[in-house]
């Protein structure tokens, strides 16, 4: 009762209290002005001044990206006794940054990647149609356009700077429109070059400066107002800030490929097909060579242009147009370049012996051809790769076996991994050795796995040229005898 009382007596004074609330005026007084005036932090003064008018200038070319696509959904239908798939649409935005006078706009391509719909907001709020120029998915670039109303409408870009002259330590400014709030600028430094990231195989710039989600295709930008990088990716810590570790792709790839774009309608890159790796103390003397400069071919891809012009697996280069070649880098700089089309004069050592090939850039759009034999492996059921210089080095023999069809007879014995290191009782480490032995006729393939050997019988001749041989079911562990394809 007695609390009952007390908050009854508690609402009543509060009411009373309101209808009494006075109102009064205060003697107050601001400062008027800082005690500290500019000519006593010029140096702050001016960074002040600076870092707003390069702001400033990225705000004008700066575009907001809104994306919409659709994905399907698999989810347990009511009753669950089956699985239904839905159609859902997927939201997403990114940013982007102006590089043309006519309105062309540069993005990263996994911001409008399987979208359907985009809408492109420029800094003064105007929400303007774009189209597709060209993507090149490798870069991880997109390349918009502005569909201007009329032709008096220009823009006014910021240029590109020379991203392979920036250095740790330099101070940059990341911006972009992160979760759709609208045009920011963060300040940091370049705190890395040529980091590389698990999904990517580019040379990527790594900077300190405040990269959230929606920054992705925004610029990185310079002191001097240039674009030196195109904001990629993050790397969040354990608390998911995302701060102190971005990455952008650098300025000049970004330019190659765009002026591409922009003439071809794709990235024209160039492909000669081997990988090449540094000249080490094991390589040597697997190849019984003994100088330390040079460069060793580890790997050339069938029906290359590497391949066509010659080399080999375990070619050590020497010069390039008769420049000596003192390492890895200094064949990488020479050949990123080159343009589809352009040859060049190699100088290569091999077993003992030294001579010159002439190669031939290829373009990186054929670098998905199959190989001369791809399709009689296909009908086989399997297929096979030579091992590199650095695996040979090790004492590994043979052709690695990289794929088999599981309905083929010799996909049900043979596995991914299994080393085929004879033929015929012959060694073999070429595939054109393989497809020749398999073509003449009935085959007996030396197999290794887990330090075990056994024989498979492959007859790969088309049916009409086999001759009846005994049918053997089943294949023991050590003399696995592979039954004729019908």
């Amino acid at each position: 009762m007695m609390t009952v009382v007390a908050v009854a007596y508690w609402r009543w004074d509060s009411r009373v209290t309101e209808r009494n609330i006075s109102f009064r005026s205060e003697v107050f007084t601001t400062a008027q002005e800082s005690e500290l005036k500019d000519t006593d932090i010029p140096t702050l003064h001016q960074l002040n001044e600076e870092y707003s008018k390069v702001a400033q200038l990225v705000e004008r070319v700066l575009v907001s990206i809104d994306t919409t696509g659709v994905t399907n959904v698999t989810q347990p239908s009511e009753d669950g006794q089956s699985v239904i798939e839905k159609r859902l649409a997927v939201h997403g935005l990114g940013s982007g940054v102006i590089v043309t006078k006519e309105g062309h706009i540069i993005t990263a391509y996994h911001v409008i990647q399987n979208k359907h719909a985009l809408r492109v907001t420029l800094s003064d709020g105007r929400s303007v149609s774009v189209h597709l120029v060209g993507v090149d998915p490798e870069l991880d670039i997109a390349v918009l356009k502005v569909d201007k109303p009329d032709n008096q409408t220009t823009f006014n870009p910021l240029p590109f700077g020379n991203s392979d002259k920036v250095a740790p330590g330099m101070i940059v400014l990341a911006c972009g429109n992160p979760y759709g709030l609208g045009t920011t600028v963060s300040r940091g430094i370049i705190s890395a070059r040529e980091r590389k990231l698990m999904d990517s195989g580019l040379d990527l710039i790594q900077t300190d400066a405040s990269i959230f989600p929606g920054n992705s295709g925004g610029p990185l930008i310079n002191i001097r107002g240039e674009i030196i990088g195109i904001n990629k990716s993050i790397l969040p810590n354990t608390e998911k800030s995302y701060t102190g570790i971005g990455f952008a792709i650098p300025s000049n790839l970004v330019q190659h490929s765009f002026q591409q774009i922009c003439v071809h309608g794709r990235p024209m890159r160039g492909y000669l097909g081997l990988d090449i790796v540094p000249n080490t103390p094991p390589l040597r003397s697997f190849l019984d060579y003994h100088e330390a400069t040079g460069a060793v071919v580890n790997m050339v891809k069938s029906g290359s242009p590497a391949e066509q012009a010659g080399l080999r697996t375990g070619d050590v280069m020497l010069n390039f147009n008769e420049v000596p070649i003192l390492n890895v880098q200094d064949v990488l700089d020479r050949i990123e370049n080159l343009s589809i089309g352009d040859k060049f004069r190699l100088k290569i050592w091999r077993k003992g012996q030294k001579m010159n090939l002439t190669l031939k850039v290829g373009d990186s759009i054929l670098q998905n051809a199959p190989s001369p034999w791809a399709d009689f492996m296909d009908g086989v059921g399997m297929h096979l790769r030579e091992l590199t210089a650095e695996e040979q080095s090790i004492g590994a023999r043979g052709l690695l076996v990289i794929q088999v069809n599981p309905k083929k007879s010799v996909g049900q014995i043979l596995q991914t991994g299994d080393m085929v290191f004879a033929v015929n009782h012959q060694s073999v480490s070429t595939m054109e050795a393989l497809v020749k032995a398999l073509r003449e006729g009935p085959a007996l393939l030396t197999v290794s796995r887990d330090g075990q050997q056994f024989n498979v019988k492959v007859d790969a001749r088309p049916v009409s040229e086999k001759t009846l041989l005994p049918r053997i079911p089943t294949a023991t562990k050590n003399n696995a005898i592979l039954p004729r394809e019908l």
